[in-house]
């Protein structure tokens, strides 16, 4: 699949996928989440969001940060990005704003005019990432950050799709030809799992001097698989289950033991910060 193939089948599944994705994902667009999208980032980054920035989140879905940041930072100058437009749309009942749709590898924003770049979940759907990490140094001015989160490692991969396949056969309900379509497109979709040293390596050809990434969280993503499927093959049983208390739990139980004490290779999720 070349880049521009690759950049429709994205295009048209998170148009497809908008819809369901904050439900499917555990997903509420208040001041809880605000602050928890605002803590994710500033941990990462090592100091606080200041209200006087430019930030870019760059791919940006139905608005966790987009929406998020500014919530939690009042005056934020905040800009949202995305290729989907139903995402767009979901970002924007979310309250975020201005949204730009557009690839994340080719921006419409001017050289050095941001200070901060935020992604989260974004940079596996990319055909091109290395070009993508050159196109967001561009933007980034003197003295700025990229901040990663929640790319998927190899682990993700093979534990999630060990999750899916039990309870696959736990909940025992075929999928419709048009279920099964979405979800071959989903895995089409999803075009990268990273380790820290490789996408080091293209950050550093990308022109980052400063590259600090590592893996966190396992139980909580397990548990997110577990929504994901759930809702697509039993929405009625999905919807009695309590998924967003069920994640923070994990994630706190990630927070105290896996973070901590689990291999970095059997984690799920890569974070850092890049910086020119």
């Amino acid at each position: 699949m070349d880049n521009a193939e690759a950049l429709r089948v994205n295009r048209i599944f998170h148009d497809h996928e908008c819809a369901y994705y904050d439900k499917r994902f555990a997903i509420v667009h208040d001041e809880r989440s605000a602050w928890r999208a605002l803590r994710e980032v500033e941990d990462l980054l090592g100091r606080p969001v200041r209200a006087d920035e430019t930030v870019l989140d760059a791919g940006c879905g139905t608005g966790w940060l987009a929406a998020g940041l500014p919530r939690a930072v009042p005056g934020l100058s905040m800009i949202g990005v995305d290729l989907s437009h139903g995402m767009i749309e979901r970002a924007r009942a979310a309250g975020a704003w201005p949204l730009l749709q557009a690839d994340a590898q080719r921006l419409p924003l001017a050289t050095a005019s941001v200070d901060l770049i935020v992604t989260r979940g974004v940079l596996h759907h990319l055909p091109d990432v290395p070009a993508a990490l050159t196109e967001w140094r561009r933007v980034l001015r003197p003295g700025g950050a990229v901040v990663v989160t929640c790319e998927p490692t190899p682990a993700a991969e093979v534990h999630a799709a060990a999750l899916a396949g039990v309870l696959v056969r736990v909940l025992h309900r075929p999928l419709t030809p048009e279920d099964d379509f979405w979800e071959v497109a989903s895995m089409a979709a999803n075009l990268h799992v990273f380790t820290p040293a490789q996408l080091g390596a293209m950050a550093t050809g990308a022109g980052y001097r400063e590259v600090a990434l590592s893996t966190r969280y396992f139980c909580a993503t397990l548990v997110l698989a577990a929504s994901y499927v759930t809702h697509g093959r039993r929405p009625g049983l999905a919807q009695r289950v309590p998924w967003r208390w069920l994640e923070s739990l994990a994630s706190a139980l990630d927070v105290a033991v896996a973070n901590r004490f689990l291999p970095v290779t059997w984690r799920h999720a890569l974070v850092g910060v890049l910086r020119p």
